[in-house]
């Protein structure tokens, strides 16, 4: 009997996932093997036109171009400041807002709500405040700094340093809800010890809370780093890649050379490159926080 009702639980589990394995295998994994079977494809992306196979020429090509190789340095730039910047920030955010300070809530709110929004979205209202005629040159013009004023996605010297920090500013609210929820996980009791020793609130904060909350810092990294390597709409909606690919991204590159160019093998192997990276952030950055919990 016991047995029967088991062989029922499973089948009614087997069909309540199903569902959901279906849609998963239909848009994950059916379009990850055609892009690994176009990668080694020469084609221009028109249905009936002819397929070459040309093994790794689009891989080999791709590392080639210079083109490809300026997207990775400003991938590597745009992984490493937001990094650096949106868990720290994220976390002194939220360890303020812990505190339960008057208008918390509001600043919760206001804080999180650019992350509710499409990066696209953001992405063309800060173009539209970084326009050469927008917000931010008006209002330096207005406190007598018009000579700073320039095209800010257009000069090269200035375009991808404004695209990392909109998406330093975009990311930041929802890294410290992440952190906040960590930080009701710690008992009030390990603060009020701490009081009694003699702690101060700096103290507590380095010596009880950011320890405690390793794990969540390192889930945040982990994010911050794939979420960086895939971003593709916020530089697509302010730059489009330019002034001359200047601010191309790996994702920008890869839709470029598919869609525009007509390169769908070239695109496709850019795309796997975008999984492998992502794969061996992913893995380095657990073998990391592995290595750290150990000691």
């Amino acid at each position: 009997m016991i047995k029967v009702k088991n062989n029922k639980m499973r089948m009614t589990l087997a069909l309540f996932l199903l569902p959901a394995l279906l849609i998963y295998i239909l848009f994950q994994i059916v379009p990850l093997i055609g892009a690994v079977f176009f990668s080694f494809m020469e084609w221009n992306g028109i249905g009936g036109s002819a397929l070459q196979f040309v093994g790794v020429k689009n891989y080999i090509g791709a590392f080639q171009n210079p083109d490809f190789i300026l997207s990775l340095k400003n991938m590597f730039k745009m992984v490493v400041f937001s990094v650096l910047f949106h868990t720290p920030i994220a976390l002194v955010m939220a360890a303020v807002i812990n505190t339960k300070c008057k208008g918390y809530r509001i600043f919760k709110a206001l804080f999180f709500v650019p992350t509710v929004f499409p990066l696209t979205a953001v992405g063309l209202m800060w173009y539209f405040v970084f326009m050469p005629t927008g917000v931010f040159n008006s209002f330096l013009k207005v406190i007598g700094l018009g000579g700073a004023a320039q095209a800010w996605l257009v000069n090269p010297a200035t375009a991808m340093n404004t695209i990392v920090f909109v998406n330093i500013w975009a990311g930041v609210g929802y890294y410290m809800v992440i952190l906040l929820a960590g930080l009701t996980t710690i008992s009030e009791d390990v603060y009020e010890a701490a009081a009694i020793d003699g702690a101060n609130k700096l103290q507590c904060f380095f010596q009880i809370t950011v320890p405690m909350l390793k794990p969540t810092i390192a889930m945040c990294i982990l994010m911050d780093i794939i979420g960086s390597v895939k971003v593709f709409d916020l530089v697509f909606a302010m730059t489009g890649g330019g002034p001359n690919g200047l601010t191309n991204l790996p994702t920008t590159l890869m839709y470029n050379e598919a869609f525009k160019y007509s390169h769908y093998g070239l695109g496709s192997a850019i795309g796997i490159i975008i999984m492998v990276i992502c794969l061996a952030g992913t893995m380095l950055s657990n073998k990391l926080t592995s290595k750290k919990n150990d000691e």
